[in-house]
C-alpha cells in the first residue's frame, strides 16, 4: 500500500475533533455544527467553559433535531475550565466538573452514551438562559467519518 493510501486509510479510521471558537451565547437554539459530505459516528460531545459562569446558564443539544441528552443541565456549576459531557443519547448529562467519566456511569446502566450515527445537518445546542457578557463557553465534537467526504465544520 502506497504511503498516500495509508495516509486517506488513517483519516477514515482514526477520530477527528472539532470545536467552536469561545463565545457568548444569547437564550436560544444555535446551529454549532454542521454535517457534511456524508454520515459520521459522534464519540463524544463536550460543553466547555472557557471563563467561569456567572449567570445559571443551561444547554440541550440535539443531532439532526434528535435529542442529545434528557434534557438541561446547569453548565455553570463548575469553575474555569469545567466540561459537561452529553451522553449522545437521550441519557442524563453529567454537571459540570473538572473531570468526567467516559462513557458516564448512566449511560453504561442504559446502554447508552456510546455515540450516535448521524447523517447529514446540524448539531444544535439550545441555551435556556443568556450568558453574562463576559462569560466564554466552546463546543468540542470527537467524530469518526463513515465516508471519505465526512466532514463535520463548526458554525462558530
Amino acid at each position: 500500500m502506497s504511503l498516500s493510501a495509508e495516509i486517506k486509510g488513517l483519516d477514515l479510521r482514526l477520530p477527528h475533533v472539532v470545536e467552536t471558537t469561545p463565545a457568548f451565547y444569547a437564550a436560544a437554539a444555535f446551529n454549532m455544527f454542521a454535517i457534511t459530505g456524508g454520515p459520521i459516528i459522534i464519540h463524544a460531545l463536550v460543553e466547555y467553559l472557557d471563563t467561569a459562569m456567572t449567570n445559571a446558564t443551561t444547554t440541550t443539544w440535539t443531532v439532526n433535531a434528535v435529542a442529545a441528552d434528557a434534557g438541561a443541565v446547569a453548565i455553570n456549576a463548575g469553575a474555569i475550565g469545567s466540561v459537561v459531557l452529553s451522553p449522545v443519547s437521550a441519557g442524563a448529562k453529567t454537571a459540570s466538573a473538572l473531570a468526567v467519566p467516559w462513557p458516564t456511569v448512566v449511560g453504561v446502566a442504559t446502554q447508552a452514551g456510546f455515540g450516535m450515527v448521524a447523517g447529514l445537518g446540524m448539531i444544535a445546542c439550545t441555551f435556556a438562559t443568556v450568558m453574562a457578557a463576559a462569560n466564554r463557553y466552546s463546543a468540542h465534537l470527537i467524530y469518526t467519518k463513515l465516508g471519505k467526504a465526512s466532514l463535520v465544520r463548526p458554525l462558530f
